[in-house]
């Protein structure tokens, strides 16, 4: 486990929990690499090098940060920075009560104190301070002295539980605490309806932690995770639009969009005739068209989605589509329909052609638990699905529900990834967190592997052959093997880095 009580520079202040799985023999095998976190660049004016700050960084300031609990639990965290009888709070009333839990027995049987100082480019550390900062590297004149003086630790006596702040806090005139200051982004700004999405370019880490999916409102702008099916903003997994001031017609800044929308889940491809479903259904269910493929040992598929066409075994799928693979061709989206493959100790393999997928598109084809089920094991279809279809769980909860994934391949006619996404034990087949990043071996590092063009190994002007083997021993998944074929030649990603 682990606790960033501060990362910071002169622009941003950041305060971040990481929970982990229950460790065996005090040995953790996974924790939450995101954590939940607070940073000043959420409230607007509160923290930076000059007197109209409210905490100026050009001079010193005292940090606080306090370990709630009731009964033995964790049940809070909350940062204070003090300034001159100016403060700002960031109270993490965003975590969830039992995520916070978990790290009871830690802060209880103790944790060692670290204090690094390290930074690297702009882009790698956008994570922490993007905005307010650009294209400012730590080196040189940024990267000056740090200085940490008085530390204490003391008890938590003076905290009023019902109110959960100190019986001091009123003494303190002008303070932006918790009442003002807790996700003022979202408090601050609103959804403008009239606005157009464009692409968000992701920077630093905010692809691998899954930024996207939980910023909300940030910087003047609203962001939405699209997952790249039914996108808003064209070929882009991200998108943002200007947002308003709550309460007024203030405007963020004019953002550009795409001149014509992308389709979306309720856009019918033209080739497949309207499945039949029953009336439950049909009111979670997308307008969609179904078409039968043939899958070599599999006695019946049936494809359901928008987007494509399909023509025995082949299928075309074109770009912001999805599909989805049933078993009987009169029912469509009904959890019991889903085709599940069985793939523990056996082979699946195809042939691809990515000649027209070029950079910053995503030709995914990759296994998920579907349907995602509810604390009662039932099916869930899910109720905040952000355009994804009914029943849908991913590692990353896109669509608002997790579950184990392994992406067979997620590739353009540049690059070919291929990486398993573990989850933590299920109750009742409901998951609760999955490991977002998972364990990924792509062709990028091996030079001249693959590419568009006769000097990669594999051609991607041209059709290939892809593999993926499922290894087992004495029951377990012990391996993951993918094999690249083409007119000979083969490329291995053995997945060897993967415990």
């Amino acid at each position: 486990p682990e606790i960033d009580i501060m990362e910071a520079n002169d622009h941003a202040f950041q305060s971040t929990p990481h929970s982990c799985d229950s460790p065996m023999n005090g040995h953790y095998n996974q924790c939450d690499r995101v954590g939940c976190s607070q940073n000043t660049r959420n409230i607007v004016g509160s923290y930076g090098p000059g007197g109209e700050y409210r905490i100026d960084t050009t001079q010193p300031f005292e940090v606080r940060t306090e370990f709630l609990k009731d009964d033995g639990m964790l049940t809070g965290m909350r940062t204070i920075l003090v300034q001159r009888g100016r403060r700002v709070v960031l109270s993490h009333l965003t975590c969830d009560v039992a995520y916070l839990a978990k790290l009871t027995d830690a802060l209880s049987d103790g944790m060692s104190l670290r204090i690094t100082y390290w930074g690297q480019s702009a882009t790698t550390m956008a994570w922490l301070d993007s905005p307010p900062c650009h294209r400012e590297a730590c080196m040189g004149p940024h990267a000056g002295e740090a200085i940490i003086s008085n530390i204490t630790v003391s008890d938590l006596e003076d905290v009023s539980p019902a109110s959960g702040h100190r019986s001091d806090a009123g003494s303190q005139d002008g303070s932006m605490d918790a009442s003002a200051g807790e996700e003022p982004e979202k408090h601050r700004w609103v959804s403008d309806p009239w606005a157009p999405w464009q692409c968000h370019h992701y920077v630093g880490n905010q692809q691998e932690t899954g930024w996207c999916s939980r910023v909300g409102f940030e910087g003047g702008f609203e962001y939405k995770f699209t997952g790249g099916e039914g996108s808003l903003c064209g070929p882009c997994w991200c998108c943002k639009r200007k947002a308003k001031l709550a309460g007024s017609g203030v405007h963020a800044t004019q953002a550009p969009s795409w001149s014509t929308p992308a389709p979306t889940w309720n856009t019918p491809a033209p080739a497949w005739s309207p499945p039949t479903t029953t009336q439950a259904v049909a009111t979670e269910a997308p307008s969609l068209m179904k078409g039968e493929i043939k899958i070599g040992g599999v006695e019946s598929a049936y494809l359901a989605g928008t987007g494509g066409s399909v023509d025995g075994d082949t299928m075309t799928i074109h770009h912001n589509s999805g599909f989805t693979i049933f078993t009987d061709k009169e029912k469509t989206w009904e959890p019991d329909n889903i085709e599940e493959f069985k793939l523990l100790g056996n082979i699946i393999s195809y042939t691809v052609d990515l000649s027209k997928v070029g950079c910053a598109c995503n030709l995914a084809f990759y296994l998920i638990s579907m349907p995602a089920r509810d604390m009662q094991g039932n099916p869930s279809a899910g109720t905040n699905r952000q355009g994804q279809p009914p029943y849908y769980c991913d590692a990353n909860m896109v669509g608002g529900q997790w579950c184990p994934e392994i992406d067979i391949m997620e590739a353009n006619n540049h690059a070919f990834q291929a990486t398993l996404h573990r989850c933590d034990p299920a109750v009742n087949h409901h998951y609760s967190f999955c490991d977002r990043g998972g364990c990924e071996q792509t062709t990028r590092t091996k030079a001249n592997a693959y590419g568009p063009g006769s000097d990669y190994n594999i051609d991607t002007t041209h059709p290939f052959d892809v593999e993926t083997e499922f290894l087992k021993n004495d029951g377990m998944l012990s391996g993951m093997r993918t094999t690249l074929r083409q007119e000979g030649r083969v490329e291995v990603m053995e997945h060897s880095n993967c415990n």
